[in-house]
């Protein structure tokens, strides 16, 4: 049972994914559906994912049900991809461009492949997909993950509408790979840490690395930033609930909302739990002044008034002001005593 419990945080066992709106979907909008099909490697016969103990050099032929549950031809596309952590701190299977994977016991997307790239249903036929497992020749501690994933890309006749709203719906069935044995203590180092940008807000990345095989479950972080040899919290963040796939590396966001990033050096103390497993950090990170400036100019920052400048530039205008109507009154003043100087001279001469 505990067994059971340690893979139920797999995150998209057998899940649905609507990619493009967030729309929720019923089955009826999906318009197919897929089932794994048992096979004899499987550990544990209760889960709807492949869970499986094979030895190395061994070769296993996995199987996966298609069926077209919608009233027209439909054309699924399979893949294959390892678990990675995605920003969320939960376990996905998408390919990456960016590998990153730490300590990987072998690539996944080698020791599982499949000939079929797409697979096309008439209204309610069924075909099954064959994947290839063949197992390194190396034996390995550890588990190795990744997804088998079927998508339906949107339909050619809502992409032609302007105003349509466009649906890509995919199914991904989670594929464990268990090596000699499973590891229940991890190895997490902290990487990297920089200043970054998701959909135009402005964060403060930190690369956890789960260098070790294994998942990290119920995932807890709490990160504050100082001023480096400063003693007053800059930034800080706490997250619960989160996940790590085993070799992954967790690029852990520390969101600064609309604030405008500072640059400086600062020095992040991080704390991570997961389970009965705990770890803390003490990094020193700079920031540079081109760097802060680079993603300030393309993030979207709360220009917050500074009421002072305003202040002083008003301060500024009145004695303008004033200093203009006295030049006024100073010139209208001669003009005047000019004025009286003249008439007084043409006074005299009439005398």
């Amino acid at each position: 049972m505990a067994k059971r419990w340690q893979w139920l945080g797999l995150g998209l066992l057998i899940g649905l994914l609507g990619l493009g709106t967030g729309l929720h979907a019923s089955a009826n909008t999906v318009g197919f559906e897929v089932a794994p099909v048992a096979s004899k490697a499987q550990v544990d016969q209760s889960v709807a994912y492949f869970d499986l103990k094979l030895k190395p050099k061994q070769t296993q032929t996995l199987a996966v049900k298609v069926t077209n549950t919608s009233k027209t031809a439909i054309t699924i596309y399979p893949s294959i991809a390892k678990a990675t952590t995605n920003l969320n701190a939960a376990v996905e299977y998408k390919h990456i461009p960016a590998d990153k994977s730490i300590d990987l016991p072998a690539h996944f997307e080698q020791v599982v492949t499949t000939k079929t790239t797409q697979l096309k249903l008439k209204k309610g036929a069924s075909k099954v997909v064959h994947f290839k497992v063949q197992m390194p020749q190396t034996a390995y501690n550890g588990v190795l993950v990744g997804g088998l994933t079927f998508l339906k890309k949107a339909d050619k006749s809502q992409n032609k509408s302007s105003v349509a709203i466009k649906n890509q719906y995919s199914y991904t069935i989670a594929v464990v790979l268990h090596g000699k044995k499973d590891l229940t203590k991890n190895k997490l180092t902290l990487g990297a840490i920089k200043g970054s940008q998701s959909n135009h807000y402005n964060q403060i990345t930190l690369a956890l690395e789960n260098h070790t095989a294994a998942f990290l479950n119920q995932l807890k972080t709490s990160v504050k930033i100082y001023h480096q040899a400063g003693s007053k919290v800059v930034y800080q963040q706490k997250n619960e609930h989160g996940q790590m796939a085993p070799s992954s590396v967790y690029e852990l966001p520390l969101k600064l909302g609309k604030q405008a990033l500072k640059p400086g050096k600062y020095t992040a103390k991080v704390s991570v739990a997961s389970k009965k497993q705990h770890w803390t950090f003490t990094k020193d990170f700079t920031i540079t002044g081109d760097q802060a400036k680079n993603l300030n100019q393309t993030a979207v920052i709360d220009q917050q008034t500074n009421w002072w400048l305003w202040i002083v530039i008003g301060v500024l205008i009145l004695l303008l002001l004033l200093l203009i109507i006295w030049y006024i009154y100073r010139k209208q003043r001669k003009i005047k005593d000019l004025e009286q100087q003249l008439q007084e001279q043409k006074d005299q001469h009439k005398d």
